[in-house]
């Protein structure tokens, strides 16, 4: 079972996703050329929050994560929107095959640092790219550990530097980085503020 299956039902109850959620897609629209993409891929959807803020300009979405919960919560609401270029879809990347779908656009907003092979994962993202595809991670910059918590198993946050060098390694070229979004949270009683980055990969 995935740690956020029990956190679905009450995800979108933050209002600061939401909102976070929107200034990143608009972010996104401001610093990424989205004319020509078809078909987009949000890896780590959840309940699709960045994808439903997307959807007015993307015309078709899948919305692709490891949590069941999460996606029949996604589901319900494309069910109770109406929504028809939103497609959830329950499917681990990093498990299971290598979809035969391909996509123009794939993005993934603070699921990187979850996922314990992130060279892996920028493999399998760029071989889902078509040709000019573009893939935008949004996640932590380096932080001490105090972002999450109780237990966390995951990277504290990404260097620039190191994650570019993955990038460009597995073939991509560098569009884009710049700080998108700061988190405010309040550590031992003082706020601490943790960065948010968006950088851009070309295929």
């Amino acid at each position: 079972m995935s740690e956020f299956d029990d956190k679905a039902a009450t995800w979108d109850e933050n209002p600061d996703r939401v909102r976070r959620a929107v200034e990143i897609a608009n972010y996104l629209k401001e610093h990424t050329s989205l004319i020509g993409v078809k078909k987009a891929m949000e890896y780590g959807s959840g309940t699709g929050l960045l994808s439903f803020a997307l959807q007015d300009t993307l015309p078709d979405i899948t919305l692709m994560d490891g949590s069941e919960e999460m996606t029949k919560v996604a589901q319900q609401k494309v069910n109770d929107q109406d929504v028809h270029n939103l497609h959830p879809l329950h499917y681990d990347l990093m498990e299971q095959p290598l979809p035969k779908e391909r996509y123009d656009l794939i993005f993934i907003l603070q699921t990187l640092h979850h996922i314990d092979d992130t060279t892996g994962f920028i493999e399998r993202a760029y071989n889902l790219l078509n040709r000019g595809g573009q893939l935008a991670i949004i996640d932590l910059e380096k932080e001490d550990g105090s972002f999450h918590d109780g237990p966390f198993h995951g990277h504290k946050g990404f260097v620039r530097k190191e994650l570019e060098r993955q990038l460009t390694s597995t073939g991509f070229s560098i569009e884009h980085y710049g700080v998108c979004w700061k988190i405010e949270k309040e550590i031992e009683g003082h706020k601490k503020v943790f960065p948010l980055f968006m950088i851009i990969g070309k295929k």
